[in-house]
């Protein structure tokens, strides 16, 4: 007689629940011998290089099909070691470079400007440059080869005016009437050989310039030129309007055509700070005692460049007592400057050197008798110590007079232009 045993599973007996729980298996079991769909398999894709951007993009990159390789160019890149760094293939560069005028187009590329290669495997399909403000070199890969072509965005060139007063700094005052630092540095150029921005501005000094606007497609790109300014420093008015002669050379003159340009400038360290001025009786800073101080001290940091302040020759370049590392330059005429606490010389510099107006010539230190980083700079006249900051300086040749006439027409309505009120004077807090 059979025996029954209560299942676990209510109203169910044991044997009705066993059966079950065997169909359940059998019908699991055969869903397991079903055939399936596949795992999805992960697909590489290709994925786009992407480095830092300019501000002004090129023409848009297409990414269809290719990859797009955005490159800021650094400081000695070639473009060998960009097809190296991205493993294109070298065959693609020396195919671009036996295109007529291509070479010198590819070969010679700028710290700081933007670069496209679109490649397919490290294969080269296209090339984008921008070779200047107007124009953009693009390469293609054709069936017959590479094609190149420039594509020009021409600049609109807009004339401004603004007129700004000093009351802390220059590049302050610049900045007040909503102009670049490019203005200030230029207008620091321009008057540097007449009046030292380090020594001689003063709160009140005024000053006004007519300048160009650069647009493309309707957006500002950049400031242009400065084609006249005045500047009123301690009261004495100074200005210049910019001349393209007949050779394409651009100078700065005064209206009635002499050169602003002088045989020597006023400062060899731009926009530093003067510690100690031209005095016979000075009390040394390191030695305590009354000693001549036959020069000016400029204070700027170690390494700022210091520039030759006149063209010459280089009549002494080494070690020498309290100087510490020094330079001396023969000008003629009698005529030596003397540049003393050198941290280091400019590469290559050495006795007998020719050396043009304004190239660097060694870096501010703080070698030989010095409390601090600053350059000393000397002028003197067939052994005699001028002060550098007074000593009258020659000028440069004025319009010839052949090109008078044309200089005065070209000139005159710039001249009308800074004369006329530029609106409300900026003043700088």
């Amino acid at each position: 007689m059979s025996k029954f045993i209560k299942s676990a599973i209510p109203g169910v007996s044991t044997r009705t629940a066993t059966l079950l729980q065997v169909g359940l298996l059998a019908i699991v079991g055969t869903l397991a011998w079903l055939p399936r769909e596949p795992e999805p398999v992960p697909v590489a894709s290709s994925p786009v290089a992407t480095l830092p951007l300019l501000d002004s993009p090129l023409l848009p990159a297409v990414s269809i099909g290719f990859s797009t390789i955005e490159v800021v160019v650094s400081r000695n890149d070639t473009m060998d070691r960009l097809f190296r760094r991205f493993e294109l293939n070298l065959g693609d560069l020396a195919a671009l470079r036996s295109l007529p005028d291509l070479r010198t187009q590819l070969d010679k590329l700028r710290p700081g400007e933007l670069l496209r290669l679109m490649h397919r495997g490290g294969e080269l399909v296209g090339l984008e440059r921008k070779l200047s403000d107007s124009e953009t070199l693009k390469v293609t890969r054709e069936s017959a080869g590479f094609v190149s072509d420039v594509l020009e965005n021409p600049l609109e060139v807009h004339t401004r005016t603004a007129t700004a007063i000093i009351s802390s700094s220059l590049f302050q005052a610049s900045a007040d009437a909503k102009l670049s630092d490019r203005i200030a540095f230029d207008l620091a150029e321009i008057f540097q050989y007449d009046i030292d921005f380090v020594l001689d501005i003063q709160t009140g000094d005024r000053f006004s310039v007519v300048y160009e606007e650069l647009f493309q497609d309707g957006q500002l790109l950049r400031t242009g030129n400065i084609l006249a300014a005045k500047f009123i420093n301690d009261g004495r008015e100074y200005h210049a309007v910019r001349f393209v002669d007949a050779q394409g050379r651009t100078e700065y003159f005064t209206p009635d055509g002499r050169s602003l340009r002088k045989a020597f400038m006023r400062s060899p360290v731009q926009f530093s700070r003067v510690s100690s001025r031209f005095n016979l009786s000075r009390r040394h800073p390191v030695l305590n005692r009354i000693r001549a101080h036959r020069g000016v001290d400029y204070a700027a940091p170690t390494g700022t460049p210091v520039r030759a302040a006149g063209e010459g020759r280089v009549r002494f370049a080494g070690r020498q007592g309290g100087y510490g590392n020094v330079v001396e330059l023969e000008h003629g005429s009698g005529v030596i400057t003397v540049y003393g606490h050198l941290s280091r010389f400019a590469s290559q510099l050495k006795r007998g050197q020719p050396v043009a107006l304004g190239s660097v010539i060694g870096y501010v230190g703080a070698t030989g008798l010095a409390t601090g980083p600053h350059l000393h700079y000397e002028y003197r006249v067939r052994g005699i110590h001028k002060n550098p900051q007074t000593v009258p300086l020659p000028n440069a040749a004025p319009i010839p007079e052949s090109e008078r006439e044309s200089f005065l027409t070209a000139t005159a309505d710039l001249m009308n232009m800074l004369d006329l009120p530029a609106g409300p004077a900026y003043v700088a807090r």
